[in-house]
């Protein structure tokens, strides 16, 4: 059993490390002085780092294993989304504004795929990136305060059956000023500017 400390009450705030990082920061392989992190996620199973150089490693949080490495000529990674609904899929955003998703294709055990690539936010700052809770949809807002949804088509709806889809990315809305933040939870979205806060149904 581990034993915890007792905080005193003058205390508002507790840092505690309760395993070691050590396995992580060696797959994290910060040493290198070129490359920066850029961005984090996480999801059940993904820790998830973007960095300068346009790669997004993906390490399994079990056992801190180093497991994916992907690549993106569009730029550094500026946003990494996972789905929290399949860890399977991730979507980030690159310096240039485009909007990559990827398809892990664990299941299957084969090759990362992209499944779509976004160019509705170049030459803009894709401040912002969030997945549908239920759907496989993901909501992009920029620093202009224009906020997107992509709607997509998967590898396996592909295989399953000849899905086409006729306009995969439409305009939400456009806010304000920057988006700041989004969430989405039962069918609503959250999507907050530097000034205001904006709940959509979606």
């Amino acid at each position: 059993m581990t034993f915890v400390p007792v905080i005193p009450e003058a205390y508002s705030h507790v840092l505690a490390e309760f395993e070691s990082l050590d396995p992580l920061l060696t797959a994290l392989r910060l040493d290198s002085s070129r490359l920066r992190c850029t961005s984090i996620a996480v999801s059940r199973k993904w820790l998830a780092l973007g960095s300068t150089g346009g790669g997004l490693n993906l390490i399994q949080k079990d056992g801190w294993k180093q497991r994916l490495f992907l690549s993106h000529r569009e730029g550094a990674i500026s946003q990494i989304a996972c789905c929290s609904h399949d860890d399977d899929y991730v979507a980030v955003a690159t310096s240039q504004g485009l909007v990559v998703v990827w398809e892990l294709n664990q299941e299957r055990r084969g090759k990362p795929e992209r499944i779509h690539v976004s160019s509705e936010h170049k030459g803009r700052k894709v401040t912002a990136l969030c997945w549908d809770t239920a759907v496989l949809r993901v909501f992009v807002g920029d620093h202009v305060g224009k906020v997107s949804a992509i709607k997509l088509n998967t590898l396996k709806q592909a295989k399953a059956a000849a899905a086409f889809v006729m306009f995969p990315v439409q305009t939400v809305l456009t806010v304000d000023s920057c988006v700041v933040q989004l969430d989405y939870l039962d069918g609503r979205l959250l999507v907050s500017s530097l000034t205001r806060s904006f709940l959509c149904d979606t």
